[in-house]
């Protein structure tokens, strides 16, 4: 409550953290909560907030060492395939930034496809499905997914570096969840990619082809979706740190802190297995006849649907680079 305004409810459904201790000092149960407010709440008017427990009785205590966001919230998201750079976009936005980070999360995707079951049909023959279009069941998984990223993160700000198609298909829903977040998507040409995914994962050559494919595939299909992104290659981020530095931060408009980023990018070897690392061709590689077949009919097109000139196949180093994303 602020006031006699209501801005905000949740239920206490989640076990706390020290709920043993609890139990052993004499109660039966012990439960935590996480309230997303209805509205922003400007910084003097916090200490005006009480939490009111629903049929009556006193206001919460409030903590002591209650923490206060003044500045506006920042969401960072990394996605792209595997193999890519992501840990190491992660590791550098979080560390310059001083923003909380999980390391891989692998939620976003559960929380997409909770809102789509959720979201019924307002033209179904079914009167159950539509009141569920009309009640805005889909606002449910939304709501959920901005409780736990909030609870898990300590923090309304923090990034999230999830790879994979699943993450990319669930850009939009974040979207959709937190308008005001940023989106980094992370590629690297194919050869390096499946030469690394190889040395990481030890995945067949089919499937690592294939998930390439997959991610880039998903990603143009999203990105059109957004008001905004930016597309980074894994190449630039070791030989043109300096040029990613100042794209990252003229995206999310902190040019300050250019210096702090190239500085990681160019000392941070987060997750290098040193496969794939310079090799941009075919004729690089010591793959079978039959292997560079199913690589030219997998990732080849998607690479070049993508890029600014064709995949090189010959032991000459590839030239061309994959497109920049919107400003």
């Amino acid at each position: 409550m602020l006031g006699p305004e209501i801005i905000g409810a949740s239920l206490a459904n989640i076990t706390a953290a020290d709920a043993d201790a609890t139990k052993a000092n004499g109660a039966d149960e012990a439960w935590e909560f996480v309230i997303v407010f209805d509205r922003a709440v400007a910084a003097e008017d916090v200490e005006a907030i009480e939490i009111m427990p629903v049929g009556g009785g006193a206001p919460l205590a409030r903590a002591p060492n209650m923490k206060l966001q003044l500045m506006p919230p920042m969401r960072i998201f990394v996605v792209g395939s595997p193999r890519s750079g992501t840990s190491q976009m992660g590791g550098t936005l979080s560390s310059a930034l001083q923003l909380p980070w999980l390391g891989e999360c692998h939620a976003a995707h559960l929380f997409a496809t909770a809102s789509e079951a959720l979201s019924g049909g307002a033209g179904s023959p079914h009167g159950m499905v539509r009141f569920m279009a009309r009640g805005d069941y889909r606002s449910l998984a939304a709501g959920a997914a901005k409780q736990t990223y909030f609870y898990t993160h300590g923090s309304a700000s923090f990034v999230d570096k999830t790879p994979g198609v699943s993450m990319i298909k669930a850009v939009p829903f974040l979207r959709e969840c937190f308008p005001d977040a940023y989106f980094i998507f992370l590629f690297r040409n194919p050869v390096a990619n499946v030469l690394s995914r190889f040395a990481k994962f030890h995945q067949t050559f089919e499937s690592a082809c294939r998930d390439w494919a997959a991610s880039m595939t998903a990603w143009t299909k999203v990105r059109d979706e957004l008001p905004h992104y930016l597309e980074i290659r894994q190449e630039d981020m070791m030989q043109k740190p300096h040029d990613v530095a100042a794209r990252i931060t003229d995206y999310i408009g902190m040019p300050e802190i250019a210096p702090t980023i190239e500085e990681s990018l160019s000392a941070g070897t987060h997750e290098r297995t040193g496969a794939g690392i310079g090799k941009t061709s075919v004729g690089e590689t010591e793959w079978t006849a039959e292997q560079k077949r199913f690589f030219s009919q997998i990732c080849e097109p998607v690479y070049n649907s993508f890029s600014a000139g064709p995949l090189e196949t010959s032991k000459t180093p590839a030239t061309s680079e994959l497109a920049g994303g919107k400003p």
